[in-house]
């Protein structure tokens, strides 16, 4: 095990979800993720904690097996370290309805637990609440970039959220690493130009910028060298993945695009925009799709305030 692994493993189980030894804590991982889960399983040891670890046939979609979800039901607290993802299941959520502590960790790799889980969480926490309580309070959010980017997003009456890492509340749950801040706009206003320059999650990384056309929050258009292909992954699923869902500042200095989903949104000096499904956060949209279009170096403007500036954090 390296010495960073497993500190990043205690600050997991012991800052972020906050274990105490009396607790039942439960480990759920599969066979693509058990080697790694098992360093979280020795460092609670180390701890003091009472860690079971549960290994179960790996899957990358569909409800957890039942025998992990009753395993889930009856702990107080537990790290989600898997191939695909549970944030949506029914298990998951009968799991939190009932106030068990729940980080989620799917596709997490050794590399992104040693870089992202280091980071400094308490600053995380000060800038993804500063951020999402400046969202609470806005009627409006403006994205501009040095690419051409220009689009306005509306979101008087929604409540911005805070995406920080600490998990220490009855029945709190997120993916684990965290930093950003972020709120469900209205899904039937926004307009202009968004040019995504980053990575689009279930799409790819970007060799080249995309132009994305929205107008009454919905996308429009799509210019650029591999439009068709973007058109053609967002045709496979329910029509409300042309809508707008989100908008996000990613808060945690630790991250890098990458590539990977769990990662790349919480990378600090970027902006994303989400259309699909945000049920889960606030908003009003269902749909089978939710997926983010990371933009890098933007200015962002919370009704008349400069937040970022070519991606560098100023108030």
């Amino acid at each position: 095990m390296k010495n960073e692994t497993v500190s990043a493993a205690k600050t997991v189980l012991g800052k972020l979800l906050g274990v105490k030894p009396e607790e039942k804590l439960l480990l759920l991982t599969d066979d693509g993720k058990v080697e790694l889960t098992q360093v979280f399983f020795l460092s609670a040891l180390e701890l003091g904690l009472k860690p079971i670890l549960l290994e179960i046939p790996r899957q990358t979609g569909g409800e957890m097996p039942e025998i992990a979800a009753a395993a889930l039901l009856d702990s107080d607290a537990a790290l989600m370290i898997t191939s695909g993802s549970f944030t949506h299941t029914k298990g998951r959520g009968q799991a939190t309805e009932k106030g068990v502590r729940i980080a989620s960790m799917p596709t997490i790799t050794e590399e992104i637990v040693n870089t992202t889980l280091t980071a400094d969480f308490d600053e995380v926490e000060r800038i993804s609440t500063l951020l999402a309580d400046k969202l609470t309070s806005a009627a409006k959010v403006r994205v501009t970039t040095k690419l051409g980017a220009d689009i306005t997003f509306y979101c008087g009456g929604r409540i911005g959220l805070a995406d920080t890492g600490k998990l220490t509340l009855p029945g709190a749950f997120g993916n684990l690493p965290a930093g950003e801040a972020m709120v469900a706009p209205i899904e039937t206003r926004g307009d202009g130009k968004l040019v995504v320059d980053g990575v689009i999650v279930g799409f790819g990384l970007l060799d080249a910028p995309i132009t994305v056309i929205f107008k009454d929050g919905r996308i429009q258009s799509i210019e650029g060298e591999r439009s068709d292909e973007l058109r053609a992954f967002i045709s496979k699923f329910d029509d409300t993945a042309n809508n707008v869902a989100e908008f996000g500042i990613g808060t945690n200095r630790n991250c890098h695009i990458i590539g990977n989903p769990l990662v790349d949104e919480k990378v600090y000096g970027t902006i994303h925009v989400a259309c699909g499904n945000n049920l889960f956060m606030g908003g009003q949209q269902g749909g089978n799709m939710h997926y983010d279009m990371i933009v890098n170096m933007p200015t962002v403007y919370i009704d008349n305030e400069c937040v970022l500036r070519d991606g560098e954090h100023i108030y």
